[in-house]
């Protein structure tokens, strides 16, 4: 009898963010995506894969010893070759033909109950050693060029370092319009994002997520009962690819983004981030043989689940510009009645000192994206019209419990001095991401500066102006309110950006603070003027 199998990989993100050196992520991240590809991790042919995706798969056998050989031998090359110490579920479920839609949903439950049930591995490691690895505490067996001393999986991973520039090369534009003669490449250090000396540097994690893709699949799981096996699977395979597509499709935006503001700096002669306001850009990392570091690096690109690292003064702009990308790509098969379908998604970002471990921004990150669904889900309309949703954090320095008590800091008896998360993918209107970035902080588009504090003169020439708001906002609008008519003795024109009345709030929230704290680190990344197609 035919035996589906389920493989779902075990706490992947603390495993992929477990070391603070960016190599060490990148070198996890790959291993994870191996485990799972299907030659280096499966050594399965296509015909016995049915998915096999985002440390996830589902596979199809003659029979339960066939899958459990293969089960063998899969857990050993994981902790041999491939990744040590990450862990995997595994499940077996045979089923009569016709039925594998069916065997799908139960084997759904199955792994939900193996992770369960699982016995945590502790194995006792460590008699008679007299070194530790300095990035996970366990027995050492090696040492780096730089005197490190690691443990056995980092040995390991450490020789897939070799492999990843490689890895992404793909992803690299062909050449730098504004920079002839330069090429690209993806850093493997920390010091290779961006950072400008001499400054603090902020480095920003973002996640991406998907809305509600479970719930897709689960429905289309549901319809496919009693379906031809064949058909099941053609369909698995043409929407699974799909969202393996989407990630990749999004990033690549990303990369051309950035690639279109590249320019070299013609008094130094070296590549510079342009962007708006023209006072954040940025000098990029440079190496011999005319090689430019891209300030961003990927770190999972799977399906709807969607994680990179950058230089922190544009990853608002990056993680906006990723949500705008994510909605263009279809779907097959997971619309209504198997329509293709637009996905949405939501978007964390977690902008922290360069040396905040890695695990701890990520995990704001992803908890400020799990923030952003939350408001999303409590707005009244239909799934399309509440667009995709980004939601954020700046300078952090301890473990966050929930990003609730983070915000603790921006209530007050007057009102919330945040109106994060905000949506990004409807229509600009109060409230949204294109009013604040636009409109509230500005500057707007070229030819439209009338508007916001880094466009309108009366605020530019004025910082310590605009920093004495977020005080006043504190104390409520009608401070707000009562300072703005003694500015006008001297200033009779002077008013808030974006439309807001005198008190600055809206609906007991108050955008002020969020533009505030953005002015000295948002660049945005904005089309060139000679108007270029940014997407090449």
């Amino acid at each position: 009898m035919p035996v589906l199998t389920g493989v779902d990989l075990l706490r992947i993100q603390q495993y992929v963010f477990g070391s603070n050196r960016l190599r060490d992520v990148a070198a996890a991240s790959l291993a994870v995506e191996l485990a799972t590809d299907r030659g280096a991790g499966l050594h399965l042919p296509d015909e016995k894969i049915v998915l096999a995706a985002g440390g996830n798969a589902v596979l199809v056998f003659e029979g339960l010893e066939e899958a459990r050989h293969w089960t063998a031998g899969f857990t050993r090359r994981l902790e041999d070759t491939l990744a040590p110490d990450l862990e995997a579920a595994v499940v077996h479920r045979e089923f009569a033909p016709g039925g594998l839609a069916q065997a799908w949903l139960e084997l759904q439950d199955d792994l939900a109950g193996e992770k369960l049930a699982r016995r945590p591995s502790a194995p006792q490691l460590g008699l008679s050693v007299t070194a530790a690895c300095a990035l996970t505490g366990r027995p050492a067996v090696d040492v780096d060029e730089e005197g490190t001393v690691l443990g056995r999986r980092y040995a390991i991973l450490r020789e897939h370092v070799g492999s990843l520039r490689d890895r992404w090369k793909n992803f690299l534009p062909s050449r730098l319009d504004e920079a002839p003669g330069w090429r690209a490449e993806f850093p493997l250090q920390l010091d290779e994002l961006g950072r400008t000396r001499g400054e603090t540097s902020l480095v920003g994690v973002v996640h991406v997520d998907g809305n509600g893709v479970g719930h897709l699949i689960q429905h289309w799981l549901q319809r496919k009962r009693g379906a031809r096996d064949d058909d099941v699977k053609r369909e698995a395979g043409e929407w699974s690819g799909d969202l393996c597509l989407l990630s990749k499709a999004v990033f690549r935006a990303l990369v051309a983004r950035i690639a279109a503001r590249v320019a070299v700096n013609a008094k130094e002669n070296v590549p510079e981030l342009t962007g708006e306001p023209e006072e954040l850009k940025f000098p990029l990392a440079v190496q011999p043989a005319r090689t430019v570091y891209l300030p961003l690096r990927p770190i999972v690109l799977g399906g709807d689940d969607l994680t990179f690292v950058c230089d922190g003064r544009i990853a608002l702009d990056l993680a906006a510009a990723a949500l705008r990308s994510f909605e263009q790509q279809p779907v097959r098969h997971l619309g209504t009645e198997g329509s293709d379908i637009h996905l949405t998604a939501c978007a964390g970002v977690a902008i922290v000192r360069s040396h905040t471990p890695f695990y701890r921004a990520y995990e704001a990150a992803k908890m400020l994206c799990a923030s952003a669904k939350k408001a999303r889900r409590e707005v009244d309309g239909d799934e399309a019209s509440k667009g995709s949703w980004l939601d954020w954090m700046i300078g952090f320095d301890g473990p966050l419990e929930t990003i609730e008590d983070a915000r603790q800091a921006y209530r007050t008896d007057h009102g919330e001095l945040s109106m994060r998360p905000y949506p990004v993918t409807v229509p600009s209107r109060a409230g949204t991401w294109g009013w604040l970035e636009e409109e509230v902080l500005g500057p707007g588009p070229p030819g439209r500066r009338e508007e916001g504090f880094r466009g309108h003169p009366n605020w530019v020439r004025s910082r310590n102006r605009v920093k004495q708001l977020a005080g006043l906002a504190r104390s409520g609008g009608q401070e707000v309110k009562r300072q703005l008519a003694m500015w006008r003795a001297s200033q009779r024109d002077l008013r808030l950006p974006g439309g807001l009345d005198d008190t600055g709030f809206v609906g007991g929230k108050t955008p002020l603070l969020d533009a505030i704290e953005l002015m000295d680190v948002h660049l945005r990344l904005a089309q060139l003027r000679t108007g270029r197609e940014q997407g090449r």
